[in-house]
């Protein structure tokens, strides 16, 4: 036993310098990694999308609360982050929070806070968000919903058929389901596509 010990004195007299080195290293990369997940947790909470410095809180913050994403027979509320926002990836996400940082701009500059200067940007702004869900396939819709999950004998016959066809393609869910959360607004220049299911 006291061979043992010496053996181990020894050890830890020699390498004392790298021991503190590789300890403080740990610690601090706990730091890190705690500072860097509450952050993220913070400014992916429906009370930050909705309530803080995002120009959503009078706009389609108002129409999310009338949607079956927030209020359904289940209870379940899908939060803004789960659609907007990568999932399961902890590099996308940060690149997400870090583009988003721009719309800062958006703020202070043109003032999107104002419903009055919104609604007229509301197209333009919908345009993008719709091309990032078409550029991923929908990512964030289909980390929730599965085609194979689909019991398609329980969903409506025009319902089952639109569903059939998109399987096997893998369709992006947006193709169809633009305006099942907030209000669709309207394109002049698009003709009136012929499936639109905005429920």
């Amino acid at each position: 036993m006291g061979a043992v010990l010496r053996t181990v004195r020894e050890f830890i007299q020699d390498w004392y310098k790298v021991i503190i080195v590789a300890f403080v290293s740990v610690v601090v990369g706990l730091g890190i990694a705690a500072c860097y997940a509450s952050a993220i947790d913070y400014v992916s909470s429906l009370n930050f999308c909705a309530h803080t410095c995002h120009e959503m809180e009078a706009t389609v913050y108002q129409e999310y609360t009338h949607s079956k994403h927030f209020k359904n027979e289940y209870g379940v509320v899908v939060a803004c982050p789960q659609c907007h926002v990568p999932q399961n990836h902890w590099a996308l996400t940060f690149g997400h929070k870090l583009l988003a940082a721009f719309e800062i701009k958006d703020h202070f500059v043109e003032r999107l806070y104002d419903v009055k200067n919104f609604t007229p940007k509301r197209l333009e702004l919908a345009k993008q968000v719709w091309a990032g869900f078409a550029a991923t396939n929908a990512r964030e819709c289909k980390a929730c919903h599965h085609y194979a999950n689909m019991v398609l004998e329980d969903q409506p016959n025009s319902i089952r058929a639109q569903h059939t066809d998109a399987m096997k393609t893998d369709e992006n869910c947006l193709d169809c389901h633009k305006g099942v959360v907030h209000v669709k607004p309207v394109d002049p220049n698009e003709k009136s596509a012929a499936k639109d299911f905005s429920f």
